[in-house]
């Protein structure tokens, strides 16, 4: 990374910490309240602090009617798409398999910059992308039914399904990052996403499971609130605002370190044989990609 850059780096380890903390924490949120229930609660409070934070700034929040749309589509792709397949992908997996395939992210953002953006990979990039798929099959072929890991294969479908809307948000929220405050992109994200999810969520509390609150699950809900909702796609939207989109999404490799190390603190959920080769196999890739195989620019 070019040294006028360097000092982007920091608020880059800062934003995939928070990210990768997310997945063990919705693992825990997740013992008490249902999947629509969870991520409203994250994105009902983000957007109350947002707009109690910025009101005397309110003017951030205006946005011209020829870019609602715009913003409607990229919001639907992500939070609502993507939280909608990483949180039924927590639920049916462990936070580790599910950080080790969104790792996956740079490889989908290379394939949607390809076919959007007409930036044509090298035959390097598709080989590290094919390697990291690769480490994928490695993780899901491997992993075995238990309490922790009810449904994995269902697990990693849907958490592909999460890596693939990430990978075409960073490719598209680009243009819009540039032109809008980084708290304007995060304050409508949790808007829509909380006025989506509201219906499901209120179906759910009906004929869904009965909400356990007790103090685990509140402490993860805030935090899904404020560390993974405010201020994580802050700095994602400020990154992608100062920096090229492979560049801020290179750096989701550090997030299946940072939940591998969450999730032995927590749950003392360890890295069996296959999973680590399926690590190799998806950040070897990746670096492969990145490092020798797309320009740096």
């Amino acid at each position: 990374m070019k040294t006028r850059q360097g000092h982007y780096v920091p608020l880059l380890f800062l934003m995939t910490t928070l990210f990768g903390v997310s997945f063990v924490a919705t693992k825990v949120a997740l013992e008490g309240l249902g999947v629509f229930q969870v991520v409203l609660g994250r994105y009902l409070t983000a957007f109350s602090v947002i707009l109690f934070l910025f009101w005397k700034k309110r003017g951030y929040f205006s946005v011209p009617r020829k870019d609602w749309k715009h913003f409607l589509f990229l919001t639907f792709i992500e939070p609502i798409g993507y939280f909608i397949f990483e949180t039924f992908g927590v639920r049916w997996t462990s936070p580790s398999n599910v950080a080790l395939i969104i790792a996956t992210i740079p490889g989908f953002a290379v394939i949607f910059a390809a076919l959007l953006l007409k930036e044509h990979p090298t035959r390097l990039s598709l080989l590290g992308i094919w390697v990291s798929f690769l480490g994928v099959y490695t993780i899901v072929q491997g992993q075995e039914t238990s309490a922790f890991a009810p449904r994995p294969l269902m697990g990693a479908g849907v958490t592909l399904g999460a890596a693939i809307c990430a990978g075409l948000y960073n490719s598209l929220a680009r243009k819009l990052s540039m032109r809008y405050h980084p708290i304007t992109l995060t304050f409508y994200q949790s808007l829509v996403a909380a006025l989506f999810f509201l219906p499901p969520a209120m179906l759910e509390t009906v004929w869904g499971q009965p909400m356990q609150w007790n103090s685990r699950v509140v402490f993860s809900l805030l935090y899904l609130s404020l560390g993974g909702s405010v201020v994580a796609y802050f700095l994602l939207n400020f990154s992608l605002s100062r920096l090229g989109a492979a560049r801020v999404a290179i750096f989701s490799n550090v997030i299946p370190v940072v939940t591998m190390v969450a999730s032995y603190l927590v749950y003392g959920d360890l890295w069996s044989q296959t999973q680590f080769a399926g690590a190799v196999l998806i950040l070897g890739g990746l670096f492969l990609a990145y490092r020798w195989g797309s320009p740096t620019g």
